[in-house]
């Protein structure tokens, strides 16, 4: 009964030990899409790990670029080619708003195999795709079957994406500042303001680029200064570490979270019935997991 009570305060505890990382920095999470055509796209290798790649299906450089980026433990996402709604070429494996759900499913899953070790998709183009409730509805639940996440490009304001995954219960978020769609140094500064405005704010950012030679040279130059802002720049597979597929590709980088776990099950197992010992260990995890708070600033990814 004793522990039961103290249950709560230990549990404070423990989020405290790990508050003033929250309250002190804020998530900067940067996605490089298109990558998979060129072979200029692997000067983003230069780039910190943390910065996320997104790979278009059966390219060129697909899966050389998903390996190589396996073995330096950086992330990559699948960038999933859908139906724009001025009719431009999707390359390989579109999705298109005429197809039924099992060729949606059969695309992805041909996409997914051609990404090797993607633990998330994000689509490339899409403002006529998704837009469309069945068709989103087809994609996500596939997403949700591999154990991936979702992070909506935004391409029209008319998206379903954010929505649809919610009811699904797929991991998701959403971009909030496109980088580098004018490639001039002081629109790529603009953008970057922006981009720290909305973290400081908001606690988190989600930012998508492109791999052009002036964005790489750009980041380059200016993510060193973050960390002295106050920023913390965060990996896809840290801010979505609770996706099934995150956790399986990258399984030490969130060993803390687990002990953390564990010993707050150890300690009311000894005295507690299991049941609620369960109970208490599933609140715990939603805590730390629910949308809008990232795992990463509890296991921080220092290296």
């Amino acid at each position: 009964m004793l522990l039961r009570l103290l249950m709560p305060c230990l549990i404070f505890v423990l989020c405290g030990l790990v508050s003033p990382k929250v309250k002190a920095k804020s998530d900067i999470i940067i996605i490089l899409d298109d990558l998979g055509y060129r072979p200029s796209d692997v000067a983003a290798f230069s780039l910190p790990k943390e910065i996320t790649f997104s790979i278009l299906p059966q390219t060129p450089l697909a899966s050389e670029i998903a390996q190589r980026a396996d073995k330096e433990g950086r992330a990559v996402m699948l960038h999933m080619p859908m139906q724009a709604q001025n009719g431009k070429n999707m390359g390989p494996l579109g999705l298109t708003t005429d197809m039924f759900a099992g060729a949606i499913t059969h695309n992805l899953r041909k996409a997914i195999k051609s990404v090797p070790n993607a633990v998330g998709v994000n689509n490339h183009m899409g403002s006529a795709f998704t837009g469309q409730p069945k068709a989103m509805e087809a994609l996500l639940k596939e997403v949700k079957r591999q154990g991936l996440f979702f992070v909506d490009s935004r391409t029209t304001v008319l998206t379903k994406g954010e929505e649809i995954a919610e009811r699904l219960g797929v991991p998701n978020a959403s971009r909030q500042v496109f980088l580098d769609h004018k490639l001039e140094p002081a629109f790529l500064l603009k953008q970057f303001n922006q981009m720290k405005r909305i973290a400081k704010k908001n606690g988190h950012v989600v930012v998508i680029g492109h791999p052009h030679p002036e964005t790489v040279d750009f980041l380059k130059t200016y993510l060193p200064s973050l960390e002295k802002e106050g920023f913390t720049l965060t990996s896809v597979a840290d801010y979505f570490s609770h996706a099934p597929k995150v956790a399986k590709q990258f399984p030490q980088k969130y060993v803390d979270t687990a002990a953390l776990f564990d010993a707050v099950s150890t300690e009311s197992g000894q005295v507690e019935e299991q049941g609620e010992t369960s109970s208490l260990n599933t609140e715990l995890a939603e805590s730390v997991t629910s949308k809008g708070t990232s795992v990463a600033l509890i296991v921080s990814p220092d290296a």
